[in-house]
């Protein structure tokens, strides 16, 4: 009897550290939140709380996702009431993605879902150093950072060309303006201007090949 009850208590302490784990991941605006639509291999269909932790990844509670194929759900950021079903039934919905990989944690309540495609932003954390203690504390943040690097390895050449470039171009690009508007040109301008002084023009001539000419008009 009292063994039962323990396990209750650790069930639900356990559920309520992952619900306020992913309260803490919605962002200072809440648009990190989102919604998981599963539909079981026989039709029913039911939504999970959701958080972004990056462009990509979500975070939801495994239990919530079950045994459910990465096939049979979709994310939805910012959700609103009728949209799993509405990806249920078929129909698109704004902010929707297909799901590529599902990655379970091994002892904790929680999954890790990759979207097929990257989101444009995420709202920012107000305590990200709590979050990173809270993660670190049940081993999630190990677990995560070593499937993060394995799922890097994975990734193709022209993904990892796409990122780079959209990096660039999102995170640096006061440095990638500097480079292109100014270095560049610079550059090429200087190169071009040393060539024409020391590589063009004609040849020497010789001091023993000089011949006077006679004047026959002054």
């Amino acid at each position: 009897m009292w063994l039962k009850i323990l396990c209750i208590v650790v069930i639900a302490s356990g559920a309520v550290a992952q619900d306020k784990l992913l309260s803490t991941l919605y962002g200072v605006e809440g648009r990190n939140r989102a919604s998981v639509c599963v539909r079981s291999s026989s039709g029913r269909a039911w939504s999970c709380d959701a958080a972004l932790l990056n462009r990509e990844w979500l975070l939801v509670r495994a239990l919530c996702l079950g045994t459910a194929a990465r096939d049979n759900m979709a994310a939805v950021r910012e959700p609103q009431p009728g949209n799993c079903h509405d990806l249920t039934a078929g129909k698109s919905v704004y902010n929707s993605r297909m799901i590529r990989e599902k990655v379970m944690h091994p002892w904790f309540n929680l999954a890790i879902l990759i979207v097929d495609r990257p989101y444009n932003n995420i709202n920012k954390l107000s305590n990200i150093t709590q979050i990173r203690l809270q993660l670190q504390e049940h081993g999630v943040l190990k677990w995560m950072k070593g499937y993060f690097k394995t799922y890097a390895l994975t990734r193709d050449t022209g993904y990892h060309l796409k990122l780079v470039a959209r990096n660039l171009k999102t995170y640096h690009y006061p440095i990638w303006m500097f480079l292109t508007t100014i270095f560049l040109p610079s550059v090429s301008f200087i190169l071009v201007f040393i060539y024409v002084i020391f590589y063009t023009g004609t040849p020497p001539v010789p001091y023993k090949n000089l011949s006077p000419k006679k004047v026959t008009q002054v």
